[in-house]
């Protein structure tokens, strides 16, 4: 969302985005040296008690906490570029746990088809008494 509203990006060979939230792109075969700015993003800094994280995983602002429009700008905020944004999942643990509740699942199948096996056992001999 930049400060006017959705970014639309024109044709573009590079794009750039300054520290200020300043986007900046080169046009299709301009030479690398043409940036023109686009847009800015809108970069807010809402208090962190008046957020909140949805069970869509988004964070919004409380309810109570709503404001009448749109988040303000703050000039002071800054974008940090060669930052990724990491996941909060750690895959191989996460595989290692899904093995291990595969084997448990198998594991308690086989136990159920064995006591079923020495029911149906127990019900021979005693129809054989």
């Amino acid at each position: 969302m930049g400060n006017g509203g959705p970014v639309a990006l024109p044709p573009f060979d590079n794009v750039q985005i300054g520290a200020d939230g300043t986007i900046s792109v080169v046009p299709v075969g301009g030479p690398p040296d043409q940036l023109v700015e686009v847009d800015r993003l809108k970069l807010v800094n809402p208090p962190r008690e008046a957020l909140e994280k949805g069970a869509d995983g988004f964070i919004r602002r409380k309810a109570d906490q709503a404001l009448d429009g749109p988040e303000p700008p703050d000039a002071t905020m800054r974008v940090a570029s060669g930052f990724l944004e990491s996941s909060n999942v750690n895959a191989v643990e996460e595989m290692i746990s899904n093995l291990q509740l595969s084997r448990q699942y198998e594991m308690q199948v086989k136990i159920m088809t064995t006591a079923n096996e020495n029911a149906e056992a127990s019900a021979r001999l005693l129809q054989n008494l």
